[in-house]
């Protein structure tokens, strides 16, 4: 059974000592949990088998009021401003909230904290309206002082949590939003104000077109100034408050389950579950029987091979539009990598048309760029390198390649939004790369060992799978987490790819007010990168779920935007 605990106010835990290494492994990408020590949570007993059926709460079905989530890996930090996987994103929405919100109809910004706001006419001052009366779930009060100083703090979370540790891989929300943290030259936030009790002004000294839909990510939830200690800075993940209709009770020994309980006094009219549990079930089978067995009202990222059982027992099954990116990695400081006409002869192997039919959910689509086709800036210009094993092979003789083995990094036992089935995928990938007379040497790792981890760490890689899901309706939701720079002016560990013709587009896209001047700008950075290769990109996969029987509707959205308290109960419309 899950025991319910409550967290204390102040844990007078020691400052975090983090293993660098596994720290950047975790915290690096997309699809990473960022690890930091949570010990001071209260816990249960761990379950002997982890994929068992009954771990946790898991031998009883929910009661009334109750929900159960069937999640696909355990949640990492709760401190929102390292936030970067979608599970641990999916606790931080609940707890936490931002300035910002997004209308759910429209996929554009709408009032959350900030009730109104206002931009000056050179895009340089943004002048935020607080909502009156609003409390963390420590009974503290929502003031500017507060939001100010969860900003200065995301601003400084690589020197909080060490130089590096944050920024050596794919750049946090913070650097990725402003362009660097607070003391780096290339950050263009200048200064955080509470001009009032309720007013607060942001000042930049360079237009971000896309700051307020940023500021809707997760990343951006304002925490109580209670957790926000300058010498424990892991404070505010062992013991998270933020103003959400959902606060934390407790988590199993192992992390993999955790308990929110509704927030009585929150501001909103929110109604929903009284409770969720969120259990982390990395297969896909794992979560279908659950779902059957009456023991999860969710089963999320639903695979293309169990629609079958889904369909036939009737349930109701819900599919995102699609706002995420596949795509095969390459490490460009690898001796071989590192020649254009190897990268070009990998793109010309693969068959993405055989993963999008064969593998992933109907309606997915083969992807020769990085950026969703909705967002509007796909380049016609750019170079499109459609299968060819002809060409291919000649490449690679040009190339001078002479069956060197490659290392090929992919996770197993896990479903990703962008990857609902990575043993799937790198087999179809193998025989297509194999196929033109390249060598791999696969290395499969499962995720929960430290995929991301054990994959930056290998010097030697060659070729990785990995994925991203956008953050906001930006293509530089993408393109900056991905090719931008990592918050101290170096190039992402994940490709080591260093181009300042990317990060200077990067930079003048970020500015640019005029719509259709942005767009071409983001369509001259797509033919750089298409002609640079530093990844290749494989298609834009669909992500759904399938409801319970007590469970009449959810909140999908593309941007995984998606409230507990909007969850509808059986019954209830």
């Amino acid at each position: 059974m899950f025991t319910a605990f409550v967290i204390p106010a102040e844990t007078g835990a020691e400052m975090v000592q983090l293993d660098r290494r596994r720290f950047l492994g975790a915290a690096g990408l997309g699809g990473a949990a960022a690890a930091v020590a949570s010990s001071a949570l209260p816990a249960m007993a761990a379950p002997a088998d982890d994929s068992s059926a009954s771990q946790n709460d898991g031998d009883r079905p929910p009661s009334r009021g109750e929900l159960i989530i069937g999640a696909v890996s355990p949640a990492g930090s709760l401190d929102p401003g390292l936030a970067v996987d979608s599970e641990t994103e999916r606790i931080c929405r609940q707890i936490f909230e931002p300035l910002v919100g997004i209308n759910q109809d429209t996929g554009g910004v709408a009032p959350l904290l900030a009730e109104e706001w206002e931009t000056s006419r050179d895009g340089l001052v943004y002048t935020f309206r607080l909502r009156e009366g609003v409390t963390f779930h420590d009974g503290t009060e929502l003031t500017a002082d507060v939001v100010a100083a969860n900003i200065r703090r995301w601003g400084r979370l690589d020197y909080l949590y060490g130089f590096g540790a944050v920024s050596a891989s794919t750049p946090l929300a913070f650097p990725t939003a402003f362009g660097g943290f607070a003391e780096e030259d290339s950050c263009v936030l200048e200064s955080v104000e509470a001009e009032d009790e309720l007013t607060l002004v942001l000042t930049l000294t360079e237009p971000v077109v896309y700051l307020l839909q940023a500021l809707t990510q997760p990343a951006f939830g304002i925490a109580s100034e209670t957790v926000l200690s300058e010498s424990d800075p892991g404070l505010v993940s062992r013991n998270p408050i933020g103003t959400g209709c959902y606060q934390l009770v407790g988590r199993s020994e192992d992390g993999r389950s955790l308990r929110l309980t509704a927030f009585e006094d929150h501001w909103g009219d929110a109604a929903g579950a009284t409770s969720v549990t969120v259990r982390a079930l990395g297969k896909s089978f794992d979560r279908l029987r659950e779902l059957n067995r009456g023991r999860i009202d969710v089963y999320d990222h639903i695979t293309a091979d169990n629609l079958r059982p889904l369909v036939q027992a009737g349930r109701l099954i819900l599919q995102r539009d699609p706002f995420s990116i596949l795509y095969l990695g390459m490490n460009l400081e690898h001796p071989i990598m590192g020649r254009p006409e190897v990268r070009e002869a990998i793109a010309r192997s693969v068959r993405r048309s055989a993963l999008s039919e064969a593998i992933l959910l109907e309606g997915s689509r083969p992807a020769f760029q990085f950026t969703p086709p909705a967002l509007g800036v796909h380049s016609d210009a750019a170079p499109r390198y459609d299968r060819s094993p002809t060409a291919a092979a000649e490449l690679l003789e040009e190339a001078g390649y002479e069956g060197e083995p490659l290392r090929f990094y992919y996770p197993m036992a896990t479903t990703r939004s962008w990857l609902p089935r990575p043993e799937a995928v790198y087999a179809s990938l193998a025989r297509d790369l194999t196929d033109v007379g390249l060598v791999i040497e696969p290395r499969p790792v499962r995720w929960d060992d430290g995929y991301i981890e054990e994959m930056l760490a290998d010097d030697e890689r060659a070729l990785h799978l990995m994925g991203r899901n956008g953050g906001f309706r930006s293509p530089h939701s993408f393109f900056g987490p991905l090719f931008g720079q990592n918050g101290l002016g170096m190039p992402n560990r994940e490709f080591n790819y260093d181009s300042e013709e990317v990060w200077e587009l990067m930079a003048q896209a970020r500015g640019e007010q005029d719509d259709e001047a942005r767009a071409e700008l983001y369509r001259e950075l797509a033919v750089v990168l298409a002609e640079d290769l530093p990844a290749v990109p494989l298609a834009y996969p669909i992500s759904g779920l399938a409801l319970g029987r007590r469970v009449s509707d959810y909140p999908m959205s593309p941007v995984l935007n998606e409230q507990f308290a909007d969850i509808a109960l059986a019954g209830e419309r």
